[in-house]
């Protein structure tokens, strides 16, 4: 059980994804499984070729969901994590090797601790069923669906079965299913290879750039046919309605490249948040071997180490290993001090060692990098520790360390730069036709506020030292103080609000952190969305207090009495 709850991730990074030669596409998943190690009839290459199969798929960008030598709860087990991983507009590979039967015309996949069966019931439930796995794709959302199947189609059983596989009737739209022979057919092993003929060259045709699909296999089934003396053809049966490349053509792509690669940090962000650490990991890989350089490259190399160090820290807690997973937590914090999650999991697996110092140190560290919630929920978690252990009570007299500016939220931002390589970015996506730039300038935000300057009331002229000549301001009597709250440490990049004071007593001046302003009210101040506290002081004394929240484009009038 868990001490803490998660802190959700909070990692916006807005990135534009237009994607105008064809649809975009999501996340490449495979499923990949080789069975060879049979009590009956062993096979000679199929575990080869599941490894051949998952170094080529991952250099085309995809995640392998791998098992070798798989019995039947473990390639279950192997079928729900790939269809689970599998979402909107991503690409989902099926590539098995072993045996497979065909079962009144329902073809199944025979796992590795398959012994022999007395019935057609018996072999369907010891087996895995292609049939059901394709109707689970084709109800799935997945924008593409290949399913490739490279099966020697005979086992020893005391039921009578048809030889070779069946057509699948149930393969949905969007869908590429190739065997490696036509249905009704028997594969070869080739027992004078490392890997089955078809699987050799399918391997080497994926790993090619600039093939369609449709090209890959074509030049398998010739390889094929040469290889075998035409015994043996691979079979294929498409419905797919646009062209899949495994690795896509770079020439006159580079809008095309680039817009992808947008979608995969965009969607590599978006899976850290909400803790998905493989499909993460995985992305920001796949981004870094497209070499497509820029921002997204950048971002994801400089990410990667910290989603790697979270990943296998919640793989150390979860198997209760709370030592390693505090360390892993404790250097992702280290990584990005801006990762309170990371400071409240190891928090947590603290805790659960029961060594309340080091958790403590986590606590602090959430409390001097997070924003206003963290930091009122570590507070909160050290005030119960501080009835047991002194360090938190410490901690908490101590106080807060000054919020951190904005160019140490955002190192990585260039502030008051123009982003020259999105505006590159974006003629490049409408050089179809002229670029309006007047209504690109009144699409541009609006300038930062000014500082806060004085406003006199209506029908009153501005009166500053400046314009005067006069010394500058001091208020020694009767004025009203305004400061922004200590501790309200969330980052708005909102317009200003406007804060207009009034007050019926006569010679009332204001201050703003410690700046007098104006010798009369009423008067206005713009200030940044937050909350602040107002004061009245009178001869060195306060007479009063209390606290106003400003909101971003809004105007707030408080009257003093």
């Amino acid at each position: 059980m868990r001490i803490l709850g998660r802190a959700g991730a909070v990692c916006c990074l807005a990135v534009a994804a237009a994607w105008a030669q064809q649809p975009e596409e999501g996340k490449r998943i495979a499923l990949v499984v080789g069975n060879d190690s049979y009590t009956l009839r062993p096979l000679l290459n199929a575990v080869n070729d599941a490894r051949a199969m998952q170094k080529a798929l991952r250099g085309a960008g995809f995640r392998v969901v791998m098992r070798e030598n798989a019995g039947k709860v473990s390639m279950d087990e192997a079928v729900v994590e790939f269809l689970s991983a599998i979402g909107p507009g991503d690409t989902a590979l099926v590539f098995y090797a072993g045996h497979a039967l065909q079962v009144q015309n329902e073809n199944v996949l025979i796992p590795a601790d398959f012994q022999t069966a007395t019935s057609l019931i018996d072999v369907k439930y010891k087996s895995v069923s292609l049939t059901k796995v394709l109707d689970e794709l084709a109800q799935s959302r997945a924008k593409t669906t290949i399913v490739v199947i490279d099966a020697c189609r005979t086992y020893p059983t005391n039921v009578a079965l048809k030889a070779g596989l069946a057509n699948p009737s149930n393969a949905g739209g969007n869908t590429f299913v190739s065997f490696s022979t036509n249905p009704g057919n028997v594969a070869g092993d080739n027992p004078n290879g490392r890997n089955s003929w078809f699987t050799e060259a399918l391997a080497a045709a994926i790993e090619l750039p600039d093939q369609t699909i449709d090209d890959v296999f074509r030049k398998v089934g010739a390889k094929v046919q040469s290889a075998t003396g035409g015994k043996q053809t691979p079979w294929v049966t498409s419905s797919l309605t646009a062209k899949f490349y495994f690795h896509p053509p770079k020439t006159g792509a580079a809008e095309t490249d680039e817009s992808l690669v947008s979608k995969w940090l965009q969607d590599a962000l978006r899976n850290e948040q909400y803790q998905n650490w493989p499909e993460a990991i995985e992305l920001a890989e796949r981004i870094i071997r497209q070499k497509a350089g820029g921002s997204a490259e950048e971002t994801a190399r400089a990410r990667l180490p910290y989603l790697q160090v979270r990943g296998d820290a919640e793989k150390k807690f979860e198997a209760g290993e709370f030592g390693p997973a505090a360390q892993q937590y404790e250097q992702a914090l280290k990584l990005d001090p801006f990762g309170v999650d990371a400071g409240f999991e190891a928090a947590n697996s603290a805790l659960l060692l029961g060594d309340l110092k080091r958790a403590v140190q986590a606590l602090e560290a959430v409390r001097q990098r997070g924003a206003t919630p963290d930091v009122t929920r570590a507070g909160d978690i050290l005030k119960e520790l501080a009835a047991v252990e002194p360090a938190a009570a410490e901690t908490l007299k101590r106080g807060l360390a000054k919020a951190p500016g904005v160019r140490e939220v955002f190192p990585a931002q260039r502030f008051g730069v123009p982003d020259y390589e999105a505006g590159q970015r974006w003629v490049r996506q409408t050089s179809a036709t002229a670029v309006d730039y007047v209504a690109v300038v009144k699409q541009l935000p609006p300038p930062p506020a000014p500082p806060v300057q004085p406003q006199a009331a209506a029908g009153e002229p501005v009166r500053t030292a400046a314009a005067t000549g006069e010394p500058a301001i001091t208020l020694d009597d009767l004025y009203v103080d305004v400061k922004a709250v200590a501790g309200s440490r969330d980052l708005i990049g909102e317009d200003p609000g406007e804060l207009t004071v009034r007050s019926t007593k006569k010679g009332m001046g204001i201050m703003f952190e410690g700046k007098a302003l104006a010798r009369q009210l009423p008067f206005t101040l713009k200030l940044p969305a937050g909350e602040y506290e107002i004061r009245t002081v009178e001869a060195g004394k306060k007479l009063a207090e209390r606290r106003v929240r400003i909101k971003a484009g809004a105007t707030t009038e408080l009257d003093l009495h």
